[in-house]
C-alpha cells in the first residue's frame, strides 16, 4: 500500500494527540506486484557432451576447472590408490551429473564436503549430490578410489588404449582419443578441457613423468611424490603420467624453453641423438605457426612391454610426447610430427572427433615442412608423391573419416594435401597468415572444421566455399595442379 504525505501525518497527529484532520480525497493508485521468479527444474547432466561422431563421450552439465590427481602406485603389482579432486563450475541446475570412469573401485565420493550417492551404468559414474548444484557455481568432487588399471576398449580405433603396464612394473598412459577414464574418473571429451595437478608417490628408486611442468619432489622413507602441474587448459586425452627408472637429458629451447627427454636407461644412443633437432624444430615452426604456447616440451620413451608390444605409436601428450622405443619413431617425421600437435590438437584442441584431420592433418603438413625446409618447389613434390600413393575411399572423405577408425590415411595424408592445396589456392603468405591466425585466435581453446573454414575464407578475402567442398568433403580427392 502506498501512503500520501500528509495523510501519513494526520495519522501520526491522531496517534498523539486524539485530534484528527481530514484528508483531502486522493485517488488510489496501485503497482503490481512483480511476477515471482520462477524455481527453476533441476536437471540430470546429459551422459554425453555431443560429439557428432561419438554422442556418449564426454558429459554435458558442468564445465571443470581443475583437476587434483592424489595417487599411490605399487608399479610391480599394478596397484593405485588415491583420489581425484575436480572442480568444476554447473552450466545447468544439477540434480545430477556423470563422470567417465572405467573399471576401478570407487570408495566414497564427497560433493562440497558433503558424502553424496552414486551408481554406475558400463563407463558412466552417476552422481547425485544432496542438493542441486547451482548454474555458474563452482563446486567441487572427490573421489576416493583404488584398483589394478588397465588398457580398455577404444571407440575410434580397433585397439585397446590407457593405462599400459610391463612386466618389470613400468607404466606409460596412453589415453588418445577416449582411455583417459581408465585411470581417473573426468569429463572425457576435448572439449572440456582443465588444468591438472599430479601428485604421484611411488616407491623408490622409480621415477614419474608427467604433462606439465615438475614442481617438487618430497622423499620420505622409502618412497618418493612427485608433484607436475599443468597450468594451460588440457584435453583429458592429453594428461599422462609415466613411471620407469628414467635417465633424464635437458636442452636449451628458444627464448628459454625448457626442453626434458625421458630416456629408459636402455634405450640406445644412437635412437638418443635424434631428438637433438628439438630446439631447431621449436625455431623452425614459431616462424610458421606462432610461437611455442607452453613453457616446456620434451619426448619421453616408453617401455617396449604393453602397447608398444602390440602397435608402434607415438602420442603428443602435453609437454611430453610419448615415443614407442623403435628405431621409426626416433625418425626426424616422427619426431616433428608430434611437436606440432602442440599447437595443433594440445593448444588448439578438437571440437569434435570428426575434426580430426585439423590436428593429424595439420602435423603431418608439418613433417613435410620440415622435410622441404618450406621450399615451395619441395613441398609440392613431396605432396604430390603423396597425392599418388593416397587411396581414395569410396565411403569416407577427410572432413567426414570413418568413426570405426579415425586414424586412417583421410586425417594424416588428406589432411595435409588440403593444405598444401589450399596454399596454392591462396599463395605463401596468406596461407601463413591463414595458420597463424587460426592458432592464435584458438589459443588454449576448441576449434572445428566450420572455424577453421571461416578463418582461412576471412584472411585470404575469397570465397572458398567451392574449394574446401572438393577438397574436404568430396570423397574422391582432386589432384594438385602442376
Amino acid at each position: 500500500m502506498v501512503f500520501s504525505l500528509k495523510r501519513h501525518l494526520c495519522i501520526l497527529l491522531l496517534a498523539t494527540w486524539l485530534t484528527g484532520c481530514i484528508a483531502p480525497a486522493a485517488t488510489a493508485t496501485t503497482t503490481p506486484s512483480p511476477a515471482p521468479t520462477p524455481t527453476p527444474m533441476p536437471v540430470n547432466g546429459a551422459p554425453g557432451i555431443g560429439d557428432s561422431y561419438y554422442p556418449d563421450l564426454g558429459n554435458g552439465g558442468y564445465d571443470v576447472q581443475n583437476y587434483i590427481l592424489n595417487l599411490t602406485i605399487d608399479p610391480p603389482a599394478n596397484t593405485l590408490t588415491g583420489s581425484a579432486i575436480i572442480q568444476a563450475t554447473a552450466t545447468e541446475y544439477l540434480s545430477s551429473f556423470d563422470l567417465d570412469f572405467h573399471g576401478l573401485t570407487v570408495d566414497s565420493i564427497t560433493v562440497n564436503g558433503e558424502t553424496v550417492t552414486s551408481s554406475r551404468n558400463a563407463d558412466e559414474l552417476i552422481i547425485t549430490p544432496s542438493k542441486p548444484l547451482d548454474v555458474n557455481k563452482l563446486f567441487e568432487v572427490v573421489v576416493t578410489y583404488h584398483g589394478s588399471p588397465a588398457l580398455m576398449p577404444s571407440q575410434p580405433i580397433p585397439v585397446s588404449m590407457g593405462w599400459s603396464h610391463a612386466d618389470n612394473g613400468a607404466i606409460n598412459i596412453w589415453g588418445e582419443p577416449d582411455a583417459a577414464s581408465s585411470w581417473f574418473p573426468n569429463n572425457n571429451h576435448p572439449r572440456d578441457k582443465a588444468t591438472y595437478r599430479f601428485e604421484i608417490t611411488v616407491p623408490k628408486p622409480w621415477m614419474v613423468a608427467a604433462s606439465g611442468s615438475l614442481k617438487d619432489t618430497k622423499a620420505y622413507g622409502d618412497k618418493t611424490t612427485f608433484i607436475w602441474e599443468m597450468n594451460k587448459p588440457m584435453a583429458s586425452y592429453l594428461a599422462s603420467i609415466n613411471i620407469d627408472n628414467y635417465e633424464l637429458f635437458t636442452q636449451s629451447g628458444p627464448h628459454g624453453i625448457s626442453i626434458r627427454d625421458y630416456y629408459p636407461a636402455d634405450y640406445s644412443l644412437a635412437h638418443r641423438v635424434q631428438f637433438n633437432i628439438l630446439p631447431a624444430a621449436i625455431a623452425f615452426f614459431e616462424k610458421l605457426f606462432s610461437p611455442y604456447p607452453f613453457a616446456e616440451y620434451g619426448v619421453l620413451i616408453a617401455t617396449k612391454e604393453g602397447v608398444c608390444q602390440e602397435s608402434e605409436m607415438a602420442l603428443e601428450a602435453q609437454t611430453l610426447s610419448i615415443h614407442c622405443p623403435s628405431e621409426f619413431m626416433a625418425t626426424e617425421g616422427v619426431i616433428v610430427h608430434e611437436l606440432a600437435h602442440m599447437w595443433f590438437g594440445d593448444s588448439v584442441s578438437l571440437k569434435n572427433w570428426q575434426d580430426i584431420w585439423l590436428k593429424e592433418g595439420f602435423a603431418t603438413y608439418a613433417e613435410w615442412l620440415w622435410a622441404s625446409k618450406n621450399d615451395p618447389v619441395a613441398i609440392n613434390q613431396i605432396a604430390k608423391n603423396n597425392r599418388a600413393r593416397f587411396f581414395d575411399d569410396p565411403n569416407f572423405s577427410v572432413a567426414k573419416p570413418a568413426p570405426q577408425n579415425l586414424y586412417t590415411d583421410e586425417s594424416y595424408t588428406g589432411g595435409a594435401l588440403v593444405l598444401q592445396a589450399l596454399r596454392l589456392e591462396v599463395g605463401d603468405e596468406t596461407f601463413f597468415k591463414i595458420l597463424r591466425t587460426y592458432a592464435e585466435r584458438y589459443k588454449y581453446e576448441n576449434a572445428g572444421t566450420a572455424d577453421f573454414i571461416a578463418v582461412a575464407k576471412e584472411v585470404s578475402g575469397k570465397n572458398l566455399d567451392s574449394f574446401f567442398d572438393n577438397w574436404l568433403f568430396n570423397k574422391e580427392m582432386p589432384q594438385l595442379p602442376n
